[in-house]
């Protein structure tokens, strides 16, 4: 019975934080798409779930957000920024809550249920251990999609640099060799730029629009490169020499790191060879050795 009544209350939970999903990504989509003129119309006639439930369920987790640590909440809202999520963060974190209140909540009347109401401390254990993997490995997914977007990006900045050294120095402006360089590279670097020339087409300044860029990113070399443009912009040089340069040292930084990585390989092996394969040659070579000394010594 205990189970059951927990299954049912995850799965309730699971359901409401959908539906809060759902309904906060409609009612975004439906502002943007409408003029202020017309939204107090659509509004009147929306459904009661969106004029009532959603602003109060909306004010409740905006309200549980302010109780969870200030750093949680920065690192989280940094890393759905690189990861270019559309799951707003007070979602996100509704999300985490449950499975760091659920999983241990369902897996303990899971251990009630079995136990007759008297569970085993060993079972006791791992409530803690579950409900810090339910918070955590929805921040560990976040974060690894976060820095597997950087990477790609920071991959790709080197050819897109070329790229646009050659636009500019085929004559066209700085603008136009933005939007050709993101026609033509997919993935980050091109929804990016094509994120920045948006930006700056609904009116913020080029330095504005590339200093957004970076910091949305959070990429050093980035930051070098918009810093670059925007000081050869103001002083009136060359920018096609510059993006040449910049290129040139992205590409000796990317074969640094290489280096550097290839490097730290051979300590990073130490763990893994002491523990898990030496362990195996020793019971290989030796267990025979010993098998047979023990045979002697039997037989004597």
């Amino acid at each position: 019975m205990p189970l059951a009544v927990s299954t049912l209350v995850f799965g309730s939970l699971a359901l409401f934080a959908l539906w809060y999903l759902r309904s906060q990504n409609e009612m975004e989509d439906r502002v943007r798409a409408l003029s202020n003129q017309r939204r107090a119309m659509i509004e009147q006639d929306a459904p009661f779930t969106q004029r009532f439930m959603f602003p109060v369920v909306h004010g409740f987790t905006t309200r549980l957000i302010d109780y969870l640590p200030t750093s949680l909440i920065t690192r989280a809202r940094k890393w759905l920024i690189i990861s270019d999520s559309r799951t707003p963060l007070s979602t996100f974190m509704v999300l985490v809550l449950l499975m760091g209140f659920g999983l241990p909540a369902l897996y303990f009347a899971a251990i009630w249920s079995q136990s007759s109401g008297s569970p085993d401390g060993r079972a006791l254990a791992m409530v803690p251990v579950i409900a810090f993997f339910g918070f955590a490995a929805p921040m560990m997914l976040l974060r690894r999609r976060a820095k597997n977007r950087q990477n790609k990006f920071w991959k790709s900045l080197p050819d897109s640099i070329d790229l646009l050294t050659t636009c500019v120095e085929a004559g066209l402006s700085l603008d136009f060799a933005f939007q050709r360089v993101a026609e033509r590279h997919h993935g980050p670097v091109g929804d990016e730029l094509s994120r920045m020339l948006r930006e700056k087409a609904m009116g913020q300044t080029r330095r504005e629009a590339l200093t957004a860029m970076a910091d949305r990113m959070d990429l050093p070399d980035l930051n070098v490169l918009v810093n670059s443009v925007i000081q050869a912009e103001a002083l009136g040089t060359s920018i096609g020499q510059v993006l040449r340069i910049q290129s040139r040292q992205l590409r000796t930084r990317r074969r640094q790191r290489a280096e550097q990585a290839a490097r730290q390989a051979a300590p990073k092996m130490i763990f893994p060879l002491v523990f898990f394969i030496m362990p195996n040659l020793f019971i290989v070579i030796l267990g025979p050795i010993i098998i047979n000394a023990f045979d002697v010594l039997g037989g004597t």
